[in-house]
């Protein structure tokens, strides 16, 4: 399949369409029963027939017609299948659609699906979101089909889509209503979005995990900071005095066991963050603690540790979790701070992302309760650089700034 650009100008002006086209002929006649019967079967349109999307007025009523039209978007490479769906209060999609649309090789390909929802109104409101005059609402499904509470690259993607698609003049900011509660971002000239994310939470309960407050931080006594998890399974990683005068048979049997990946028992560092959905930073395990940590972020197995943490039963709603190593310009100066941090990102729902902007935030608020970063910092994550910023002070807000962008737009027959 190819895509190319058309020159057009769109009716709606702003968005730059592609059409997709292909040599072979694929059925665009897939009803929603067929799709539900075998959801990796699910294609994007990509026959020769397929109408020039320039030529459409608007967004028409999806579940009225043949097709729908989709954008996709991303920021630092964490990508998302974009869909108006302000004409239905529920998103038009299920979420086992999402994971084929999701899909990278039957599928369009994309960490989620974000849909734009109008407004909610008044009586579906409770408590202080009541005072809120909301511009639009968000609703998405991870890449397997579990519906996240917010999502901070998502969210950059989908006010940047909306400025676009309303031709609104920039710089202009939003309120979303989520599952988080108001998110107001800032779609700047620059091509930037700064994302007010709202306050951390850091308690136990908020987060939500069972693991207790530490007292770490005297600022923050009841904070979970550089708390100890174990994960993994029933083996030690050093043997004990015992083990190590077993007999040759039961030593040998154990040592095979240590080099099977599940079997050895680990002690992590962990620092629990809520930032509307909850998140586990560790720059490493005991014992092994520099300030900026030991943990070589460049050669480690995500795809080992990620779901032993998202999994763990302390995270009854499961975990986002974040491997992280602080940079240093000096390596003499490991008794200050520092405003750097590299991090690889371990999303529930999703597995390994290249960017998580909701996780970026937690990672400088867990820098800072655990006393290696500035408030202001430079996250690094496989995407490209988020620039994050813990406001204690003035309000107690993390904001987050960083890219979003157009790739492509398309139409998905239904």
């Amino acid at each position: 399949m190819t895509t190319r650009r058309n020159g057009k100008a769109n009716k709606r002006g702003a968005l730059t369409p592609f059409r997709v086209t292909a040599s072979s002929s694929v059925s665009n006649t897939m009803t929603r029963d067929a799709m539900r019967r075998n959801p990796r079967s699910v294609q994007v349109r990509v026959n020769d027939a397929l109408q020039d999307v320039t030529t459409e007025e608007g967004y028409p009523d999806s579940r009225g017609s043949s097709q729908v039209y989709f954008y996709k978007y991303q920021g630092l490479g964490n990508d998302f299948i974009m869909v108006d769906n302000r004409h239905c209060p529920d998103p038009i999609f299920s979420s086992e659609e999402a994971v084929a649309l999701c899909d990278r090789r039957f599928g369009i390909g994309g960490d989620g699906i974000i849909f734009l929802m109008s407004p909610p109104s008044a009586e579906d409101l409770s408590g202080d979101d009541k005072k809120t005059d909301f511009d639009y609402g968000m609703r998405m499904y991870n890449s397997d089909g579990t519906e996240p509470e917010m999502c901070g690259n998502g969210i950059r993607c989908l006010a940047r889509f909306v400025a676009e698609l309303e031709e609104h003049s920039v710089p202009r900011s939003y309120k979303f209503h989520t599952l988080a509660g108001l998110i107001i971002p800032e779609v700047n000239p620059n091509g930037l979005v700064s994302v007010d994310m709202g306050e951390p939470r850091i308690e136990p309960q908020e987060v939500p995990t069972t693991l207790k407050a530490t007292g770490e931080n005297e600022e923050y006594p009841n904070a979970v900071v550089l708390q100890e998890l174990v994960v993994g399974g029933e083996m030690e990683a050093v043997p004990s005095a015992e083990e190590m005068f077993a007999p040759y048979e039961e030593r040998m049997e154990n040592q095979i066991k240590r080099k099977t990946q599940g079997e050895l028992k680990e002690r992590w560092l962990v620092t629990c963050v809520s930032m509307g959905n909850p998140h586990a930073v560790t720059f490493g395990r005991p014992g092994e603690e520099t300030l900026g940590g030991t943990l070589d972020v460049d050669n480690m197995d995500l795809d080992y540790y990620g779901p032993l943490f998202e999994k763990h039963e302390v995270f009854p709603e499961k975990i986002n979790t974040h491997f992280c190593k602080a940079i240093y310009d000096n390596p003499e100066s490991l008794d200050d701070l520092t405003d750097a941090v590299k991090v690889l990102h371990w999303e529930r729902g999703a597995g390994k992302t290249l960017a998580c902007g909701t996780g970026a935030c937690s990672v400088v608020v867990a820098g800072v309760l655990e006393g290696r970063l500035k408030e202001k910092c430079l996250v690094y994550v496989p995407g490209g650089p988020l620039q994050i910023e813990w406001r204690r002070a003035k309000d107690n807000h993390v904001i987050m700034t960083g890219p979003a962008q157009l790739v492509y737009k398309g139409l998905i027959p239904v």
